[in-house]
């Protein structure tokens, strides 16, 4: 038996070693006397072990900041534009402002559509979720951009 318990250790060990994982940071700006995106972005490239960043919206100077820097981005669709990127025009122009002006400098790796929507009890933001999840999908693979992910 003890055998079989260290065998199931040094799988489980193994396992954790060869497995590929990313590891992040989310970053907002809901402070004072922050450093600039740019310094943030160097900061995370050069003096940590993060390799994927995720952004609480997609302001432009934080995605620029995060250019040719090899770390993945993330970034956050809030809750109360949902509705209106339901609509397949809504979802083509927030891609055409919103990610090719960045894209593929700043490696957008996901696009999140909201947060803890289903837990709202707002029937509009449920309602429309995956209808705006389908439409920017959608809108992403018609102007190229196949590689990121909406979640």
């Amino acid at each position: 038996m003890h055998l079989q318990n260290l065998l199931l250790l040094f799988t489980t060990v193994l396992h954790l070693f060869t497995s590929t994982a990313a590891l992040g940071v989310n970053y907002g700006a809901m402070a004072d006397n922050l450093p600039s995106p740019a310094q943030v972005a160097n900061f995370i490239k050069t003096q940590t072990i993060f390799d994927s960043v995720k952004l609480f919206d997609t302001n432009p100077d934080f995605l620029r900041a995060f250019a040719n820097t090899g770390i993945s981005v993330t970034v956050t669709i809030a809750n109360g534009d949902i509705p209106a990127l339901a609509d397949t025009l809504s979802a083509r122009r927030w891609v055409a402002s919103n990610i090719k002006p960045f894209y593929p400098q700043t490696n957008i790796k996901y696009i999140c559509v909201g947060n803890e929507v289903l837990f709202s009890n707002n029937q509009d933001l449920i309602n429309n979720l995956i209808p705006a999840m389908r439409s920017l999908n959608n809108a992403l693979v018609r102007d190229g951009f196949q590689k990121i992910k909406v979640r």
